[in-house]
């Protein structure tokens, strides 16, 4: 009785020590900023020790209370300072981590987000308030950031679930802001399929809001995937040299004689605003049996490149597509069974249209081969898509050509019954078979003669193998277990790889979890160990512009690269909106399991 209660002072006191080493602050900088202004939510976690450097752990969520006409976007974790300091012979180790969050508000006021606890490291931790002000802009205020970049895209209002659709991105810069570099666009956009963003972009000017915009434009498409209101936002980094900003040395917001004098050189996450799509499904009345999912607008031109063959000689039915819509979702038509052929799935190919987005030609070429003679009609083909204009199905259908079909040339081989001693009164049955020109070359008139006796002795018999085979397992066993010892001390390569792959078994049953926080978590820790043990460099704490880097220079395919995004940022989302509705948990599993196996 009194063992147990010394082991729970122990815990309690080795508990509140732990807590004790870690200090959690927030703050708002700049914490008073003009209506449109951006300021940064920062929650700092501050850890120290006397013995050792400690080591962060990443945060799964942080459950921020909402508050209206506060936004709140763009969660990202910051990696802190390690310090080591010494006082009177005592070292204390110090390391710290930023977790930021970008606030806007369009509405004066003082915002204050209260207080709240998080988990950490097992323990549970109190993150204090911290307040923003919002202030009206005056006259003499410089504009503020988002209205000399902004992000537009010409998403429409309305799509239908699997309708492709072509869009723009556009990066407006002001005329005294120097573009010094920019990163590729992220994406928030689960319920879509977003192209990749093109290498090379057009520039123009606009002017907008009375300002002379240089503005870049990026083309680009996107195919919603579920129905309902979706969201469609993206961001880019950019580098820029700001203006001059003398003028505002006297702005209530601060500044002096010499803040700015000569510009200011800073990197910015611009935004699109906040935009919705309404995704409708597609309607179930009138829908044709041989629609497989084509929407847009199309022409159709079946044709075979002979009107005669012969039995066992194939012939070449095509079928061409023409129009405009989402030829990337368009499968070949399944051709239904048809007495006196059988068929092969076809061979496809797209040739776009340079002159505009979406437009094409896609060609299915299938193989029939007569299986006898005569007059053989060829399957009826149909084709059909969602017009979206008319919201409507069209099924187009062509007529069953006839292809006159004559005997086979090719030579017959006969083969009888071998006889044997114990004939009976049975006939022999003659069997013909035709065969192939490649089926005659290697048949040859081969005919097994009677082997040689050759004595039982040591060498040959059973045991002699068994022994020796049961030997050589052992020593390979043996052999590699050495070897992978040996690697696992002297290779640092193969024991981290080693190292991320046991690690990435407890990750992946740990994804099994029911509660979103705890997937989300395993998700993100199973791709950086399986990108780990892929590359061969700890990429444990590897953001994800740093694994997109690395799956891109690896060739990891490029729909992978997109899910494993879509996971990343579903996971982002649940960690910092503070949302405790129930995620789409299956759906997160299968993208991980496909991310997983392609790495």
């Amino acid at each position: 009785m009194h063992l147990r209660n010394a082991f729970l002072i122990l815990a309690l006191f080795t508990t509140s020590t732990l807590l004790a080493e870690i200090r959690v602050s927030t703050r708002f900088e700049p914490a008073r900023v003009p209506t449109g202004g951006t300021s940064k939510y920062i929650v700092e976690i501050i850890e120290t020790d006397d013995s050792t450097m400690p080591k962060t752990e990443r945060v799964t969520t942080l459950p921020i209370p909402q508050i209206n006409t506060l936004t709140m976007r763009n969660g990202r974790i910051a990696a802190g300072s390690q310090r080591t300091q010494i006082t009177n012979g005592v070292r204390e180790y110090s390391n710290s981590q930023q977790l930021i969050i970008d606030a806007a508000s369009s509405t004066e006021g003082s915002f204050t987000i209260p207080g709240y606890i998080f988990e950490y490291k097992g323990g549970r931790l109190q993150a204090p308030a911290a307040t923003l002000t919002v202030v009206k802009r005056s006259a003499d205020d410089a504009p503020t950031v988002d209205e000399l970049i902004f992000l537009k895209a010409d998403a429409p209002q309305q799509l239908y679930v699997g309708q492709t659709t072509p869009i723009i991105l556009k990066l407006y810069v002001s005329s005294n802001v120097q573009l010094r570099g920019m990163n590729p666009f992220e994406r928030n956009a689960d319920g879509f399929t977003v192209s990749d963003q093109p290498e090379e972009y057009s520039e123009s000017v606009e002017m907008a809001n009375g300002r002379r915009y240089r503005v870049y434009s990026w083309p680009l498409t996107i195919t919603p995937i579920s129905a309902g209101a979706q969201d469609l936002d993206f961001q880019l980094t950019v580098s820029v040299q700001m203006p001059d900003q003398r003028n505002t040395r006297g702005s209530q917001f601060g500044g002096g004689m010499f803040d700015n004098f000569f510009g200011r050189s800073e990197r910015f996450n611009i935004y699109t605003p906040p935009t919705q799509v309404d995704v409708r499904a597609l309607p179930t009345e009138g829908k044709p049996k041989s629609f497989s999912g084509a929407i847009g607008q199309f022409n159709m031109e079946v044709t075979s490149d002979s009107t005669s063959t012969r039995v066992e000689e194939p012939i070449m039915l095509s079928l061409k597509l023409s129009g405009r819509g989402n030829f990337d979702r368009i499968k070949g038509p399944e051709m239904p069974k048809t007495r006196g052929w059988r068929n092969y799935k076809p061979e496809s190919t797209y040739e776009p249209s340079n002159s505009q987005p979406l437009k094409g030609v896609k060609r299915f070429d299938y193989v029939f081969i007569p299986e006898t003679a005569g007059n053989l009609k060829l399957p009826k083909v149909s084709f059909s898509f969602f017009d979206p204009k008319t919201e409507k199905y069209v099924e187009l259908t062509s007529p069953a050509p006839t292809v006159k079909v004559a005997l086979s040339k090719r030579p017959a081989v006969t083969t009888t019954p071998t006889e044997t001693d114990n004939q009976d009164s049975t006939p022999a049955i003659n069997l013909t078979k035709a065969l192939s020109p490649e089926e005659l070359l290697i048949t040859l008139d081969y005919r097994p003669e009677q082997g040689r006796h050759i004595e039982t002795d040591l060498l040959s018999s059973r045991l002699f193998y068994g022994l020796n085979g049961i030997g050589l397992v052992a020593l390979t066993t043996a052999g590699i277990l050495i070897y992978r010892r040996k690697c696992l001390h002297n290779n640092p390569d193969y024991a981290l790889a080693h190292e991320a792959k046991q690690a990435l078994k407890k990750a992946i049953k740990d994804s099994q979890s029911s509660d979103a926080g705890t997937f989300y978590h395993s998700a993100q820790c199973a791709i950086r160990l399986a990108a780990t043990a892929r590359m061969k460099r700890n990429l444990r704490s590897a953001d994800f512009a740093e694994l997109e880097a690395l799956f891109k220079q690896s060739q990891v395919n490029g729909d992978v690269i997109e899910q494993a995004h879509t996971l990343f940022n579903e996971a982002d989302n649940h960690r910092f909106s503070g949302r405790t509705h129930s995620a789409d948990l299956q759906r997160g599993r299968t993208q991980l399991n496909t991310i997983l196996k392609a790495l």
